[in-house]
């Protein structure tokens, strides 16, 4: 009993150590997210926009940040606990200002752009702005193969005019996809097809936008590749937002019809 117990503590030992050594490398060849340990150190969260893209970040008359955007980067530093720093850049130069470190996220409805995986990270959607379906009121007519027969209005020459002439509907073209929704307000088409920015910002009474879009065109929040941890808590923050009623407060600030939510 004695021989083989002085033979297993040794292995037991040597296996431990092996252990230990195998977590010391981990940590030691892990990338660190030197944004992360910056914010933990106290260091303010920078968020680059290019503000010129009402209602989502724009400078009002007094020249402050506001929009819906700016509403969310704020969000996102409270839940985190850091101080926040807005960065304002033209929207050509946003992923250069993240890649070069100059600021630690893009909040400035920044369209998923699969070319650029390779280079950032992308967060889960917050907003849907891709082609959606609108109709005066509520129809049980809300998918594509629901709408044979049926009038649709769009912007001439619009990413909607070929969506519906792609599927050989019966089409009205309007001149702005603003008009296409008047037209459906006023009875002359049965639905119109636009872009889901256009329609959230459309005030007319009773007019009611579909989902899911017909086609998807999510606004995502920019990072770098080498900030995991920051990713991650920006990713959980938003999951929270999306869900716990914050972001139906944000979009009713800006938008008198509501989105369709990320994910629906």
């Amino acid at each position: 009993m004695f021989a083989r117990s002085s033979r297993f503590w040794p292995f037991l030992a040597a296996v431990f150590a092996a252990g230990l050594l195998a977590v010391v490398l981990w940590r030691v060849l892990q990338p660190q997210d030197e944004a992360w340990e910056r914010l933990r150190r106290g260091g303010a969260l920078r968020v680059a926009l290019d503000p010129s893209f009402p209602p989502f970040e724009t400078v009002d008359a007094e020249g402050r940040l506001s929009g819906f955007d700016v509403d969310l980067a704020r969000e996102i530093a409270a839940r985190l606990d850091v101080p926040l720093e807005f960065k304002a850049i033209a929207f050509d130069g946003l992923v250069d200002a993240v890649l070069a470190d100059k600021a630690d996220l893009v909040i400035s409805a920044f369209p998923l752009d699969p070319r650029l995986t390779q280079d950032v990270r992308y967060s889960r959607p917050y907003f849907e702005a891709g082609l959606v379906l609108v109709s005066h009121g509520e129809d049980p007519a809300t998918g594509p193969e629901d709408l044979e027969g049926r009038l649709i209005a769009v912007e001439w020459g619009s990413l909607g005019d070929a969506w519906a002439r792609g599927r050989g509907l019966d089409i009205v073209r309007m001149e702005t996809a603003t008009e296409a929704l008047q037209a459906v307000v006023a009875g002359k088409a049965d639905f119109a097809v636009v872009d889901a920015v256009t329609a959230a910002l459309d005030g007319s009474p009773d007019l009611v936008i579909h989902a899911p879009p017909l086609e998807s065109d999510p606004y995502v929040i920019v990072s770098s590749l080498r900030a995991s941890r920051l990713s991650q808590m920006v990713d959980d923050v938003l999951g929270a937002v999306l869900t716990d009623g914050t972001w139906d407060r944000l979009v009713s600030a800006y938008f008198p019809l509501t989105p369709i939510r990320p994910g629906s």
